[in-house]
């Protein structure tokens, strides 16, 4: 029986199965702590498949993953989702995954780390959509047993807003700084950590009660505004995971999923300096 390893992420049991798989993951920042054996899991992503790229698909979404300089694919055809991972060296092996609905996604052997990590965060996308939850890219600070989630494109200043809330804010905490979770559960809208938290190795398996959503934007003053709900969803929907944006079926999910979010959390947007008076006005218009 192949090895495996089993992780309770946003209070879902996920068993991952595969012997390198598994003692990689073992030894690998920010998984070890979200580790739980009890119960059966809902979720299983199975490595060691052998899975053939279908001669056609429908390409839903094509990018490149930088780290690791991989051609990436999300496609599908009639009765299943594949993603696909090449990695520009000729020699390199790609990873093939398949998710045909229900609760297990298939993929191949998965002995690069980098693209491992990865392959995990889109297999857990493709899982939870219809659970109402959604890796979201944002930085998330928690305060006041409350969170607030920071979204922007890369290079906006998420991070840099939030270690102002963490250097001036009192009683300030970093939950996750790329990839919380964002769900609704009975109604109400909350973040978990997650093992993806990008350059900064911030791993907690901790849930908060959403306060806020603020998208930033660099300006040369400080000023906030809440948004209306139409622009609070144009505001946030970009930080959802884009390959599923691209899709009908998941895009529905998701849609629906945020439309619970804004009917009680407000979203802001924030235009800012990189300073301490732009953490007390984001925070001021949240809290006060």
């Amino acid at each position: 029986m192949a090895d495996s390893i089993s992780y309770l992420i946003a209070n879902h049991r996920i068993r991952v199965v595969g012997d390198d798989v598994a003692a990689m993951l073992r030894t690998m920042p920010g998984f070890p702590v979200f580790e739980n054996e009890d119960g059966e899991p809902e979720w299983l992503i199975e490595f060691g498949h052998k899975i053939e790229k279908p001669a056609q698909w429908t390409e839903l979404y094509h990018f490149v993953f930088e780290i690791e300089m991989a051609s990436c694919s999300f496609a599908k055809t009639d009765d299943a989702y594949y993603f696909i991972m090449e990695p520009a060296e000729p020699t390199a092996t790609p990873m093939l995954m398949r998710y045909s609905g229900g609760n297990v996604v298939e993929a191949t052997v998965g002995l690069n780390p980098m693209l491992l990590r990865f392959a995990l965060w889109m297999a857990v996308s493709m899982l939870s959509a219809s659970s109402k939850m959604v890796l979201i890219h944002s930085s998330v600070i928690v305060h006041q047993n409350k969170a607030v989630l920071f979204l922007g494109e890369s290079g906006t200043g998420k991070s840099t807003h939030t270690r102002l809330w963490l250097k001036h804010i009192p009683d300030a905490h970093l939950l996750n700084d790329d990839s919380p979770i964002l769900a609704v559960e009975d109604g109400v809208p909350v973040v978990y950590g997650s093992p993806w938290s990008g350059k900064t190795h911030c791993y907690h398996p901790l849930r908060f009660p959403l306060a806020a959503a603020v998208r930033l934007s660099q300006a040369p003053y400080n000023k906030i505004r809440r948004l209306s709900v139409v622009e609070a969803f144009s505001a946030i929907q970009p930080s959802c995971p884009p390959a599923l944006a691209q899709d009908e079926k998941y895009g529905d999910m998701v849609v629906d999923m945020l439309s619970d979010v804004l009917s009680v959390a407000p979203v802001f947007h924030l235009e800012c300096l990189p300073d301490e008076a732009a953490a007390w006005t984001s925070h001021d218009a949240i809290f006060k």
